[in-house]
């Protein structure tokens, strides 16, 4: 991840590829080893698209910014493991009629979605019709050196990680950080209709009663598949419409 002005983003600037954000091809290749011989992924090719900012998404000028919703999150809005076509944010866009941007970043924490959310907000003109805001896990931060940005997390094998998120944990700093984070959403959309969603281990806000939950598995065989994302569209549009 670096920093592409305004927003933070993949390097993959304006490119393509077949794995990405912990969908790599060597554990595919294995995978392909201990799956059944009908498994979907087997002969599904997925590609991932990024746009000028590093985004899973078009280019914001080639969104139609008079109707269009807007997403953020981690990973699982991005959709790693999916065809773009499978993904929750391509299908509610489509079931709302709407064109859609995507500010997600796998492994990325609360920090990078609200400093990207913020520049949204203060470079886009025109308001989403809807904003999207699947709450990454709460322990994840971004260190950023010279432009590069590093995410860490509970993943990380470094002693000095796990012992500042134990002891960040012990004193409520990352639900404190959420909440702060969900005041100042709040204040920024105030003429966007929001929607929060929360994902597997989450401990969700009283006002996000719409969670993504693991039904099934995408190809990386660890985020949530096809079947968990026809769900969450179903909830969300129950919500919305």
């Amino acid at each position: 991840m670096q920093v592409n002005f305004p927003f933070l983003g993949y390097e993959l600037l304006n490119q393509s590829r077949f794995y990405s954000g912990g969908d790599e091809e060597e554990p595919f290749v294995g995978n392909l080893r201990t799956q059944p011989d009908d498994w979907y992924y087997r002969n599904v090719e997925i590609t991932y698209d990024y746009n000028e900012y590093g985004h899973r998404c078009k280019n914001i000028a080639d969104i139609n910014l008079d109707n269009y919703i807007l997403f953020t999150g981690c990973s699982h809005t991005e959709g790693i493991g999916l065809e773009l076509e499978k993904t929750y944010c391509y299908q509610v866009a489509n079931a709302l009629n709407c064109d859609y941007y995507n500010l997600s970043i796998a492994g990325s924490g609360i920090d990078v979605m609200m400093h990207n959310l913020t520049a949204w907000y203060l470079t886009v003109e025109k308001k989403p019709k809807y904003l999207f805001v699947q709450w990454p896990d709460e322990t994840r931060f971004v260190i950023v050196n010279n432009g590069c940005a590093d995410p860490h997390g509970f993943w990380k094998e470094d002693e000095n990680v796990s012992k500042f998120i134990y002891y960040s944990d012990a004193i409520n700093f990352f639900n404190s950080r959420k909440e702060l984070a969900c005041n100042l959403i709040k204040l920024m959309t105030t003429d966007t209709k929001l929607v929060m969603i929360n994902a597997l281990r989450q401990i969700p806000f009283d006002e996000t009663p719409i969670r993504l939950d693991r039904i099934d598995f995408a190809r990386d065989l660890s985020h949530p598949g096809i079947e968990s994302h026809a769900a969450l569209v179903k909830d969300i549009l129950n919500h919305v419409v």
